[in-house]
């Protein structure tokens, strides 16, 4: 989708708990071993002590409003996302993010679509931005801890230690900030079972196995033959993706303007697998890949991924950036912005 009336982040914003374990920590604790600390590419990550997802949700938003010197009662919409256990069982933390923000007049919306969760509630603010007049400003936030005894952040699942964390973005309607070009989609929903296995439909949560363990869903994908067909689609989908956003924003793959590229925040083996080879092969700007030091953040690393390149200063006034994530369902999307001053 080519976006012709100027939605613009106004201001990104990441909050990360002080506590960090490193994966030296975790090898030693008994926690992973060496070999599968390794295949997850980061260093160390965030750990909530006693932070929910929603509360860090908060205290993202709250500095990104601060940033993009927006008030919480001046919000027409929230947009929240999350993958995991929100704190509460039958709670809607969508509305929870406004009430604590004093969005007395924003509608809510809660978003869950796995990984790729932070980069549609961007998409789905965007799009109520340019389509409806009456919605000035929009907040999209991310909220995630992955804790016991409900998920095991290194072994939960392959090539991925998840750490913990908030993101937010502040949209409004033009403006200075990272104003949004095209944001191109794409989804291969033959692809859930990954996620599913050969699993019945439980009651309850946790009733398969807990902590989660996707490993066990994942085994049972491959068995049959679905680790094939996602090595056919997967590749296929993020060319198109990516060649549909460029297309869009009505720029060419080389064009100088471009200076960099920010990916999901996962281990080496599923983005060189899957990403990398496309993305070198394609564009001429620098790939980032920023999980070292936080993991994966769940829902939250396209909001992350652009709050680094904001933070970093990384784009000088009409330069671009492309932001490309992807989640488990599956869906991929590609973000182009391009930084604009007042």
């Amino acid at each position: 989708m080519r976006f012709g009336n100027n939605p613009t982040i106004r201001a990104v914003s990441t909050w990360l708990p002080d506590t960090r374990q490193t994966a030296e920590a975790a090898v030693r604790a008994g926690l992973v071993s060496e070999d599968d600390a390794r295949a997850t590419g980061a260093r160390e990550v965030p750990v909530s002590e006693d932070a929910s997802g929603p509360e860090m949700a908060v205290r993202a938003a709250r500095r990104a409003l601060a940033l993009g010197g927006v008030a919480g009662a001046d919000l027409d919409m929230v947009v929240h996302g999350w993958i995991y256990h929100q704190g509460q069982d039958f709670w809607s933390p969508a509305h929870y993010v406004a009430h604590q923000l004093g969005a007395v007049d924003a509608i809510p919306m809660g978003v869950q679509q796995m990984c790729h969760v932070g980069a549609m509630g961007l998409h789905t603010a965007a799009v109520r931005l340019e389509a409806d007049p009456s919605v000035r400003t929009a907040l999209v936030t991310t909220g995630d801890r992955f804790t016991a005894p409900g998920f095991d952040r290194w072994r939960s699942d392959y090539d991925a230690v998840f750490g913990d964390g908030g993101t937010a973005a502040v949209l409004a309607r033009s403006g200075p900030g990272l104003r949004i070009v095209s944001y191109a989609t794409s989804a291969a929903p033959e692809l859930e079972t990954m996620y599913r296995g050969d699993d019945g439909f439980s009651p309850a949560p946790l009733t398969h196995s807990a902590p989660i363990d996707a490993r066990r869903t994942k085994k049972a994908f491959l068995a049959s033959g679905g680790m094939a067909r996602f090595g056919e689609i997967g590749p296929q989908k993020v060319r198109s993706t990516l060649m549909t956003a460029l297309a869009e924003a009505g720029l060419t793959p080389h064009d100088p303007r471009i200076r960099c590229a920010t990916l999901s925040r996962l281990g080496p083996k599923t983005i060189e697998l899957l990403y990398l080879p496309i993305m070198e092969d394609v564009l001429k700007a620098e790939i980032l890949q920023l999980g070292g030091q936080t993991g994966h953040l769940g829902g939250g690393d396209a909001l992350a991924n652009l709050a680094h390149v904001w933070e970093e200063d990384l784009l000088a006034p009409g330069e671009y950036a492309i932001s490309f994530s992807g989640g488990g369902g599956f869906t991929w999307s590609c973000l182009i912005v391009q930084r604009v001053v007042a």
